[in-house]
């Protein structure tokens, strides 16, 4: 995504087109570095025919609502952070009149968390048959076993890999992903809620810093923060934001001793307009949510979510990592 300058022509000022981020966790860009995780022998906890059913269950239904921009049909599937970024892309696109292609599975990796606790979750790592940022982690949730899977986050990785909260073989009685306890909690560098509270504060302050300390920005987080740093650095309008954490944070404790996060963080962008001028949103996404033909004098607005992956380790030398953010637009406004 492209966040362009708005305060440099007169008159009527048009904001440069911008593609959405939509697809919701299916969303094309350059391809990102590596991160040197290590990646372990797959051996994971649950067949390979269950998990690969899960996620073809759901890429079967995402493919015919998206087709149709059939907002009834995508909610059989899909709940939470997911439901909110496919209901945004079907707006848009049904205005834009795009033409959705549909996404077909490779290869699908996934652990589930033991059935006695509800909700049940389940974690995948997936490979997609698109050009661009193949690799995808999911999580879904169910009440108890035999229910249909409802998917809550999909998020794009690049080549970033979450494997390693994935395919650890358990201790005796345990489960590859779980619930953590408080005494695990405790030994955590961060604490979830203070990790995802953290970035989405680095995302609202954001100026001339491109390190992102303490966190290791990999895959499309990188991409999506190496982003924002060169517009900051290049733009003398740097645009206005807020950032803030929405809904519940998930957190799954992995048996490398390390916890799983799941988040969502609402960010808003303000551009201002000159004195003497007036604001709009040429066409195009941002135009599509938009009062049609409506110009603002003072400023104009768009909103984006954010579905992150974090990965925390134990207090020690390591630095979490932020695996991946999944932006869609989400409204646009003004004023």
């Amino acid at each position: 995504m492209r966040r362009q300058r708005i305060a440099a022509v007169l008159a009527v000022l048009a904001v440069g087109a911008v593609p959405a981020c939509s697809g919701g966790a299916e969303r094309p860009a350059a391809a990102p570095p590596t991160s040197s995780s290590p990646t372990p022998t797959p051996t994971p906890v649950i067949s390979e025919e269950e998990v690969a059913k899960a996620i073809g269950d759901y890429y079967s239904v995402r493919n015919q609502a998206a087709s149709r921009y059939d907002d009834r049909l995508i909610k059989t599937v899909a709940s939470g952070p997911l439901l909110t970024q496919r209901l945004a892309d079907h707006k848009i696109n049904r205005i834009l009149k795009t033409k959705v292609p549909a996404i077909r599975v490779r290869n699908t990796l996934g652990t589930v968390t033991p059935p006695g606790v509800s909700p049940q979750r389940l974690v995948v790592e997936t490979e997609l048959q698109v050009k661009d940022y193949p690799r995808l982690t999911a999580l879904a949730e169910r009440k108890r076993p035999g229910l249909p899977w409802s998917w809550r986050y999909a998020v794009n990785l690049g080549d970033e890999t979450v494997m390693q909260f994935l395919t650890t073989k358990p201790g005796p009685g345990d489960s590859t992903l779980r619930t953590p306890t408080k005494a695990e909690l405790a030994r955590l560098k961060m604490s979830p809620a203070a990790a995802v509270q953290k970035l989405a504060q680095l995302l609202s302050t954001k100026t001339m810093d491109d390190t992102f300390a303490p966190f290791h920005m990999a895959g499309t987080a990188k991409s999506y923060t190496d982003e924002l740093v060169w517009d900051t650095v290049a733009e003398e309008d740097k645009p206005s934001t807020l950032a803030y954490v929405d809904g519940p944070i998930v957190a799954l404790q992995s048996s490398y001793d390390k916890v799983l996060v799941f988040a969502t963080i609402n960010i808003g962008w303000s551009y201002y307009a000159e004195p003497g001028m007036t604001v709009q949103w040429p066409p195009g996404p941002r135009a599509a949510l938009a009062v049609k033909g409506r110009a603002y004098t003072t400023a104009v607005m768009y909103f984006e979510q954010l579905q992150v992956v974090i990965g925390l380790p134990p207090k020690g030398p390591g630095i979490p990592d932020v695996f991946g953010i999944e932006p869609q637009l989400t409204g646009v406004g003004g004023y």
